[in-house]
């Protein structure tokens, strides 16, 4: 894997207006708010694909459709050797083998369970929490997650996310994670760190899809410089954002 960008070298990316038209596969609401940034930012749409249409892997795609259908779309676009960003949740269990085809067919997959930069700061955040946290006794860090009635998946991806950045920086313990699903919450997702006496809570809050949608872009035109680079296989947002 090759290192990551700062804020800074954000503004260094290849603009939209420089990349091939992006097929956009899922016509939902993060895919349109992604079209809608790309094509602001100076890119083209090439195709915006709904439930039972054909497409074909061209140029750069996109893709948040449902986690039964993801992998085959994300091999489609491996075999073809076009770079792929995806939003899809809920199919991560099958990541080994995406890897494994990436690297195969030297091509270039990039997922994330949430594009907002936001929450990326949130992620970074928690894993100096663990640091600290796990030297004072007394304290158990559970996860809630709040969205709206029509998301299908529990938990959600960012909380399963965070739960495993937790563990990977030694926190060796399960985290509990309460998911709630409500109104039209676009998504809360808060980290508290409990006690007896107290207790420290840090907390992400999805006001639009545009920030979702700014990220994506921004993983759109990153994982197309890894793939011209020839820097095949499988990436994330901890990958965009080294820390």
């Amino acid at each position: 894997m090759s290192p990551g960008i700062s804020i800074a070298m954000i503004h260094k990316l290849p603009l939209p207006s420089d990349l091939p038209a992006v097929t956009i596969v899922g016509a939902g609401k993060l895919g349109k708010a992604v079209a809608a940034v790309w094509e602001e930012r100076g890119g083209s749409i090439a195709k915006l694909v709904t439930a039972g249409q054909t497409w074909e892997p061209k140029g750069l795609v996109f893709e948040a459709t449902q986690p039964e259908a993801a992998p085959e779309n994300l091999a489609r676009c491996i075999r073809a050797r076009i770079p792929v960003v995806t939003g899809t949740t809920g199919w991560l269990d099958q990541l080994p083998e995406m890897l494994d085809m990436s690297q195969k067919e030297r091509s270039t997959v990039f997922y994330s369970t949430n594009f907002s930069p936001g929450i990326h700061a949130m992620n970074a955040i928690a894993k100096h929490a663990v640091d600290i946290f796990g030297q004072i006794p007394g304290y158990q860090p559970r996860i809630q997650e709040v969205h709206h009635v029509e998301k299908k998946d529990a938990p959600s991806g960012t909380a399963l996310t965070l739960a495993q950045l937790m563990k990977q920086r030694g926190w060796n313990q399960d985290t509990a994670i309460e998911s709630i699903r409500e109104g039209e919450v676009m998504g809360l997702h808060s980290l508290v760190w409990d006690s007896e006496h107290d207790a420290v809570v840090l907390q992400h809050e999805a006001k639009s899809r545009i920030g979702f949608a700014k990220g994506a872009v921004w993983a759109l035109c990153w994982t197309w410089q890894r793939h011209a680079q020839a820097e095949f296989g499988l990436y994330t947002m901890t990958d965009l954002f080294k820390t």
